[in-house]
């Protein structure tokens, strides 16, 4: 019988067909195959981590449409035999999948909320991609979006809003300033309406920090 070494490096393993038919699946390490050469096939795969990328997909939100979002997604082999025979081009397989999770997670929900729900889509996609490519041999250890970018009228228009609201706050906080000003003044006045021996001392106090010279008329009981 023929005999052959063969050496798989690690983050790799091999496949060996005999007549085209799987008889072992090799782990890293130096291994002596059997059979005739002619007879037998070897296929190494690289099963470390990998990154997909799916850039600037424009899909509709719930609100506007025309939002164009990156993502990505991070994944590794985990079953050399399906990788190899469950499809002909199982990446291409994996980036379908990511593509139409985004879809659905975008057309779920408006504008707003995918900018404020974007850093935790993750828990969203990863276990539907998971799940659409598990029977390819693909193990996704998370799906996310990179980036969400909205049409040049749409930011425009947030800009404005968002200036706007900055704005009107400021206006709101001098609207209330002014007013507890005009109410202490009220209730000072009130004071001193009541109280004609404290508008006197007001007086002296106030005459007396400018240097003044205060003359007071006391009145006959």
């Amino acid at each position: 019988m023929f005999r052959k070494h063969l050496v798989v490096r690690d983050g790799r393993r091999a496949v060996v067909r005999y007549d085209g038919r799987v008889v072992d699946v090799l782990d890293a390490g130096r291994h002596r195959l059997r059979g005739r050469a002619w007879r037998r096939s070897v296929e190494v795969l690289d099963v470390r981590q990998q990154l997909l990328m799916v850039t600037g997909q424009e899909v509709a939100a719930a609100d506007v449409p025309g939002v164009r979002v990156s993502a990505a997604a991070r994944f590794a082999i985990a079953d050399p035999v399906a990788f190899l025979d469950a499809a002909a081009d199982p990446e291409a397989e994996l980036r379908l999948a990511l593509q139409l999770a985004v879809r659905d997670w975008v057309a779920a929900a408006p504008v707003a909320e995918l900018l404020a729900l974007r850093a935790g889509a993750a828990s969203v996609l990863t276990p539907l991609v998971a799940t659409e490519v598990a029977h390819l041999g693909i193990a996704v250890v998370e799906a996310s979006v990179r980036d969400v970018s909205l049409p040049g009228e749409l930011r425009r228009a947030l800009l404005a809003t968002a200036t706007a609201t900055q704005e009107g706050q400021a206006a709101l906080e001098r609207a209330r300033g002014e007013v507890a000003a005009t109410r202490a003044l009220a209730n000072a006045a009130r004071t001193l309406a009541e109280n004609p021996a404290l508008l006197q001392l007001r007086t002296v106090q106030e005459a007396a920090r400018a240097g003044s010279t205060v003359v007071l008329h006391v009145g006959e009981s």
